[in-house]
């Protein structure tokens, strides 16, 4: 049995300064995956583009690569406006099979982190019914995302979600998402919380990133919802990333038997450590 399944999209970023180069949640989470102490599997959709050749054998080098092969890969241009990133959608790439997915053993937990809409509810739902994981994780920013090509990417309202997404996010174990995903409320996080409650229901443990300001834990088995701000915040670097840090991160330690709560902060020990290693 393997420890962590990671499925989603590599990625190309173009950034302003004029370089460009591979992400995504699969690098970001695989990376933290391997400071975290384990080899991950790794689903991937991608082109045959310069960057993504570089991104899958980065991805290929960090354990077991199921590469599907794709006439393009996602790609975002990056843009900051007003001192916040902008994402501009400039290409998409191929929807997830989840027959590639059955090649892979069965994981202890499967992380499910799309960026661009490439993997459907369905294959979500097909690849847990046939790996078997123990525990499913899932980053939902990539479901909750406006997305027209040659257009910033804008958050998608709640209502606007498909019914059978927020079935699939109901049976997950864990959900993970940040409140700059969210279109309600932004100033608001508790409200954020409250309404992917009532979508989700009682089952999942409900993590709400908030940036630097640390992050929300909702935790059905508990009798109230704990917000938790970092005492160490790392600030001047770019923070690409974080999220799917945190989520891979909060995966491993679940996969061992921690509870919610210490899975989150290790989460956050993990993502600060991330942070400091961009000042060097």
């Amino acid at each position: 049995m393997s420890e962590l399944l990671i499925v989603g999209g590599l990625t190309i970023d173009h950034f302003a300064d004029g370089h460009s180069a591979p992400g995504g949640s699969v690098l970001h989470a695989g990376l933290a995956a391997v400071q975290e102490g384990v080899a991950p599997t790794i689903l991937a959709v991608a082109g045959d583009e310069p960057e993504a050749r570089d991104g899958l054998a980065r991805l290929a080098a960090m354990g077991e690569l199921l590469h599907q092969p794709a006439p393009a890969t996602t790609t975002y241009r990056h843009e900051e406006k007003a001192g916040r990133r902008v994402l501009v959608f400039e290409a998409a790439t191929a929807t997830i099979d989840p027959a590639v997915g059955r090649r892979a053993g069965i994981p202890r937990v499967a992380l499910f982190a799309p960026i661009a809409g490439e993997l459907s509810a369905a294959a979500v739902d097909e690849l847990r019914r046939d790996l078997g994981p123990e525990r499913t994780v899932l980053l939902i920013q990539g479901w909750l995302r406006r997305l027209e090509i040659g257009s910033p990417v804008l958050p998608l309202p709640l209502d606007a979600v498909a019914a059978d997404l927020w079935a699939t996010f109901a049976a997950a174990d864990a959900i993970v998402v940040s409140t700059e995903d969210l279109a309600e409320a932004p100033e608001d996080p508790f409200a954020q919380a409250a309404a992917l409650r009532v979508r989700i229901g009682p089952g999942p443990v409900l993590v709400l990133t908030l940036g630097t300001e640390g992050y929300l834990l909702d935790d059905p088995g508990t009798d109230r919802l704990v917000a938790s701000m970092p005492r160490r915040v790392v600030q001047g670097v770019p923070t690409v990333g974080a999220g799917d840090t945190f989520g891979a991160a909060l995966a491993v330690h679940l996969s061992r038997g921690e509870g919610a709560a210490l899975a989150a902060e290790a989460a956050t020990e993990r993502v600060i450590q991330v942070l400091e290693a961009r000042r060097s």
